[in-house]
């Protein structure tokens, strides 16, 4: 089903500051709402508890960035930012008993980056302490408890310090996408106070903090309030400046009253003109001291001007304005007051709405046009549902059915989240329908369907279309046919841009589409038995084919269902059938049903046929195998299913033709073996006082999880206790597709760790089909070598080693000679080595390990000639060295001993005690550390 629409955008000021940037609230003991569902729905997922102050953002598509209290910093998964977490140490310096803990700000030009301001409860009991922590009494005493009577402590409550008007900045690339402070950005002061007044810097500030646009539309006013001053900073692409536009201005709330004094909250209207305070006192005791004021603010300086007096000895707390910013609004001593700020005598449009709020109420508007106010203690929000309208027209509700706001279980207190005003300037709604002060940024699309988005600026300009944040190449036009993929399935955000030829602000919509997909459905028939077959006529519930036309275990309760004789009318919705649970039809009719989502009438069409028949169709069954014998043909009992009615079936038949003919039926049909592998179906015939009943049977063969016959592992005795990991040949990626039992141990778990070597198996389940196979695994016991090794050397040319290995060594192994990397060789043999010291390596050929050991090759010289001409005049065994110890011995041809030395040694110079030996041949006796002795002869020729 395809159709277009036209839509009007929502537009409003500055591209960078979207409506779905306040769609998410987190507020009081747990609670939140969303705005993101029209009507707006609670959450219960926040994991903020805060009597007063909290702070929310979210992107321009609506989804939560982040939240806080103004000490501790939640990420959208509602895990505490690292370097925002008051209880370990890392904390910012607002405080949840602040009016205006925390207010959230985007970077002007850098999407990633977001300021948190914060503002301190500025505590008496922490100002008599001062420089000290607190709390103390008037006279600097420590006091174990603040004095409010609620038996407060640091650092549940408090820190004991006066912080005034700090932030810090978030950076959303850290902690891949969830955000974090930047710890050398947290807590960066900014001096709101007479640093050389000794009373100021105790309080610092008040606990009031409003944002609105700069006029230049690049940069953002971030406003306080101390004393009798206003405190203006500025944002732009460099940051923030800590320089800020003060203005002096009435009245003047003195420290003496603070910390009550400095209740209340302060707002800038959207359109950035006035701003309103609430100061709920001017004493620490006493009631209906406070007052209310209204100011023009300078949207392009920074200054307020023009103070006026809306309401005196009152209890004020909460402030707020309309969308349009022509209407003001404050709680004040249980009432809710409003005013006309565009007429002459703004204080003759009082209007007052009595005992409708708790003392000290925060008031916010939303994303969608209306403001809100908790009823304190409970689970309601309670709405004005058109803020812009004058008196009983404002449409105030505590009516559920009427706009107000469940929160579930979760309980609200006396504050809501600020947000920057800017978002909620007047707008062009989305739909045009129904209330024109409701904003709508949700479209709701049935698969398949198109609409149109458009908005013309009243002047020359340039548009830019954005899909899910990304720019729409070459779509500059004021309009745009969305969905841009029909396919689409996915819910959708779509942004348009526009900047007026005229250097006016830019101005951004957004829409949010939600795409609903149509309903599931197939053809399907109804069949009636009769009696009598001539008559081909019979009355029908079309009601009855519900079940079988939804698809996918769709729940027919969850549609709405029309019928119609053609299936054109049934697209049209146009004469439908009304006797629908007794309509007449005759054999073989088609009829068209149409089936529709509740919201937003998402539909689609199938065929009904409508059957007169002499039988009626039974349930199906299935009857189920698994695959013993690997072949997929299985033996079935069909009368199980018998079990499963009541009623006796008359015969079994593998056709519907046969069924209907009762001919050439199953015989064996308690042994009955399926023709076709793995899948066969056959039918079952049931004799009644009026129809036959004819039914199917589906015979399904699954097919044993598919292990081979054996699993070798080898296990390395010489680890032992170390274990092993063994497990089914199974693919990990789909180890939870089964369920396993290891008889040896009871475990069932997919691997188990062993540390034994033998025959191990594992009953393997399919946990779809239950279908069993059994796995085994050998598990063989492998070691380190155990070997000697054989050497010739000494007298023949042809000098090798050879690694013997013992017989209880119990795998197969590879050789290297010096190095430990190789190259390893399958012979133990190494032949024509050179006389030296080699290091032989075993290699066990499972992973096992490697054991080396040392040996010598000996090189004897067979003649010497000391004749001093430098040549052989000594005689020495070639190949000895540090590496190995040796005992030689010269023996003459009688076994005297005529010199002994060892491996250090230079050799036998042909001298007995200083006297030349004669030409002759003489002996050897070599030992060797390793065990080995070497007996020989040479001869001395001179």
């Amino acid at each position: 089903m395809k159709s277009l629409f036209l839509l009007f955008l929502l537009i409003f000021s500055v591209s960078s500051f979207s409506q779905g940037e306040a769609n998410n609230w987190y507020f009081g003991q747990f609670a939140g709402v969303t705005f993101n569902t029209n009507p707006p729905s609670s959450l219960n997922n926040g994991q903020l508890t805060t009597l007063e102050g909290c702070s929310s953002i979210s992107d321009s598509a609506g989804n939560l960035v982040f939240y806080t209290d103004g000490r501790t910093v939640w990420d959208k998964e509602h895990n505490i930012m690292p370097n925002a977490d008051y209880f370990n140490g890392t904390g910012l310096m607002g405080d949840p008993s602040s009016t205006s803990s925390g207010l959230i700000v985007p970077h002007p030009t850098n999407p990633n980056l977001y300021y948190i301001f914060t503002v301190d409860e500025p505590h008496h009991n922490n100002a008599n302490a001062y420089p000290n922590q607190g709390p103390a009494d008037i006279n600097g005493n420590s006091i174990p408890f603040y004095d409010e009577g609620f038996q407060f402590t640091i650092p549940q409550e408090d820190d004991g310090y006066n912080h005034g008007f700090n932030y810090s900045l978030v950076d959303m690339n850290l902690r891949n996408g969830l955000g974090d402070v930047i710890p050398d950005q947290r807590n960066l002061h900014l001096v709101t106070y007479d640093v050389n007044d000794p009373e100021e810097i105790k309080y610092k500030c008040a606990e009031k903090i409003t944002a609105v646009v700069n006029d230049n539309c690049n940069s953002i006013w971030v406003i306080t309030h101390f004393i009798n001053r206003f405190y203006a900073f500025s944002i732009d692409e460099n940051g923030v400046d800590p320089n800020p536009v003060i203005t002096e201005i009435g009245p003047t709330i003195p420290l003496s009253s603070y910390r009550r004094g400095a209740l209340g909250y302060l707002k800038a209207s959207p359109n950035g003109e006035k701003l309103i305070v609430a100061n709920l006192q001017n004493a620490n005791s006493g009631q209906n001291t406070g007052n209310i004021y209204l100011y023009d603010f300078n949207n392009a300086t920074g200054e307020l001007e023009n103070p006026l007096l809306l309401k005196d000895n009152t209890l004020a707390y909460g402030v707020e304005f309309s969308p349009n910013s022509k209407v003001a609004y404050a709680t004040s001593t249980g009432d809710l007051l409003q005013w006309n700020i565009e007429a002459d005598d703004i204080l003759s449009t009082e209007y007052v709405v009595q005992n409708t709020t708790n003392l000290g109420i925060a008031i916010q508007l939303a994303p969608n046009g209306k403001i809100y106010f908790p009823q304190q203690q409970t689970s309601l929000l309670k709405v004005i549902n058109s803020p812009n309208n004058l008196g009983e027209s404002m449409g105030l509700s505590d009516s559920l059915d009427d706009g107000a706001i469940d929160l579930g279980e979760n309980i609200a207190s006396i504050g809501l989240p600020p947000f920057i005003q800017s978002i909620f300037t007047s707008r062009i709604g989305l739909l045009e329908e129904g209330d024109t002060n409701q904003i709508k940024t949700q479209l709701k699309l049935c698969e398949g369907e198109t609409f149109e988005l458009s908005y013309t600026h009243e002047t020359s300009a340039t548009y830019q279309w954005y899909e899910n944040g990304e720019p729409i190449e070459n779509e500059t036009s004021s309009t745009l046919v969305i969905p841009l993929n029909l396919d689409s399935t996915e819910n959708l955000n779509y942004t348009l841009d526009v900047f007026p030829d005229d250097g006016e602000c830019a101005l951004s919509g957004i829409a949010n589409v939600l795409i609903e997909p149509l309903p599931q459905i197939q053809n399907a028939s109804i069949n009636k038995c009769v009696t009598d077959i001539d008559d081909f006529s019979s009355e029908f519930n079309l009601n009855d084919a519900q079940e079988n036309v939804l698809t996918n275990n769709l729940n027919s309760n969850d549609f709405i269902f029309s019928y119609f004789l053609t299936e054109e009318e049934a697209y049209v919705d146009e004469n439908a059938i009304q006797n629908e649970t007794e309509f007449t039809s005759f054999n073989d009719t088609t009829i068209f049903v149409r089936v529709e989502n509740e919201v937003p009438n998402c539909f689609s069409v199938s065929e009904i046929t409508l059957r007169v028949t002499d039988y009626t169709e039974g349930e199906t069954y299935d009857l189920l195998r698994c695959d013993d014998n690997l072949t997929g043909i299985q033996n079935f009992d069909l009368s199980e299913i018998e079990n499963n009615m009541g009623a006796e079936i008359s015969g079994y038949y593998e056709s519907i033709n046969d069924a209907l003919n009762q001919n050439n039926s199953i015989l064996n049909f308690q042994t009955y073996t399926n023709e076709e592998s793995y899948a066969n179906e056959v039918y079952y015939r049931i004799e009644n006082n009026t129809c036959s009943t004819i039914g199917k049977v589906n015979l399904t063969v699954f097919n044993l999880p598919m292990l081979s016959e054996s699993f070798n592992y080898t296990y390395c005795l010489d680890s032992y206790p170390e274990t092993i990991e063994i497990k089914p040949n199974i693919n990990e990626n789909e180890a939870d597709l089964y369920s396993y039992f290891w008889p040896h141990s009871n475990q069932t778990t997919y691997q188990v760790n062993i540390n034994e070597a033998g025959n191990y198996s594992v009953l393997v389940t399919d946990l779809d089909t239950g279908c069993e196979a059994i796995q085994q695994i050998e598990v063989t016991g492998v070691n380190l070598a155990r070997f000697s090794l054989v050497t010739q050397d000494a007298t023949r040319y042809d000098n090798f080693i050879e690694v013997v290995i013992h017989d209880d060594s119990l795998s197969e192994y590879e050789f290297a000679l010096n190095d430990p990397f190789g190259p390893f060789q399958d012979s133990p043999r190494f032949e024509n080595l050179e006389p030296g010291f080699y290091t032989v390596y075993v290699k066990e050929i499972n992973g096992c390990g490697i054991i080396k050991r040392n040996v010598a090759l000996l090189g004897i010289m067979p003649y010497f000639s000391p004749n001093n001409d430098g040549i052989n005049d000594y005689w020495k065994v070639i190949g000895l060295d540090n590496n190995i110890r040796a005992k030689i011995r010269i023996f003459d041809r009688y076994g005297k001993l005529l010199h002994e030395f060892d491996e250090a040694n230079t050799g036998w110079d042909g001298t007995y005690n200083g006297n030349l030996m004669l030409n002759n041949d003489y002996w050897y006796a070599i030992h060797l550390d390793d065990g080995r002795v070497l007996r020989g002869n040479f001869t001395l020729k001179r």
